[in-house]
């Protein structure tokens, strides 16, 4: 049996985990008899298979309208959920995760557009991320809105890995909401996505090798000062002649 050939492409030997948001019995927003879960897992899907094309290892947080954790055990079940993304993440040893979600504005039902939230501190690294994802996704959904690093995100604030939670449009805008349930639209998101993904690894800052310290002057020894030696030469009693004694 042959060996597995690497993949090839762009993301060639990156691991980015991609993650439609909810699922299970947290379902995210609702319009109707339409679920945020059920979108989003499409749209995640589509763009997993356009991350792939391009040389990623990608893995799916969720394949099914089940989620992670499936047992509360009391406790609070959108947040096991959540750890299990995070728990996830560093088992594959993911260089990014991309979490993605749908809006709703039930009292503006003309907002629109998607929009990308980076948690409360975020690193230049995600802020890279998310100019790249809205360079792509802006245009696409019309969307002028700006970057958002000032909510407090649990996923942002446990992941240990460059990542971003994706608003891809609004459930309570109709035209938005008949558009994400189209398949041509869903895969239009995901191609964004991945280009998003090429040109954020595309524009990464070359590290610069350190400056190497310059070799310090070892100063020479001083040549030790030459010491005169005084000879000491014996008194002896002076020569006298036999004649003399």
């Amino acid at each position: 049996m042959a060996a597995p050939q690497p993949s090839k492409g762009p993301l060639a030997g990156r691991v980015i985990v991609v993650d439609p948001g909810h699922g299970g019995k947290d379902s995210g927003a609702r319009a109707g008899t339409l679920y945020e879960s059920d979108v989003v897992l499409a749209i995640g899907k589509q763009a997993a298979a356009a991350l792939r094309a391009q040389g990623a290892k990608v893995v799916l947080s969720r394949t099914s309208a089940a989620n992670l954790e499936r047992t509360a055990n009391g406790g609070n079940l959108q947040r096991m959920n959540l750890a299990a993304r995070v728990a996830l993440a560093e088992r594959v040893k993911a260089d990014l995760f991309l979490s993605i979600h749908a809006n709703k504005y039930s009292n503006y039902p003309s907002a629109h557009g998607a929009q990308v939230f980076l948690g409360e501190t975020p690193t230049p690294e995600q802020q890279r991320l998310a100019e790249s994802l809205m360079a792509e996704l802006g245009p696409l959904t019309d969307s002028t809105r700006m970057i958002d690093g000032r909510r407090p995100l649990y996923l942002m604030r446990h992941l240990k890995v460059t990542a971003a939670l994706i608003e891809v449009g609004f459930l309570s805008n109709p035209r938005e909401l008949a558009l994400m349930t189209q398949p041509e639209y869903q895969r239009k998101l995901g191609d964004a996505v991945a280009r998003a993904v090429v040109s954020y690894y595309k524009t990464a800052p070359v590290p610069q090798p350190e400056p190497k310290a310059a070799p310090k002057k070892v100063r020479p020894l001083p040549k030790p000062a030459k010491r005169r030696i005084a000879l000491q030469v014996p008194l002896t009693r002076p020569y006298m002649s036999p004649s003399r004694a």
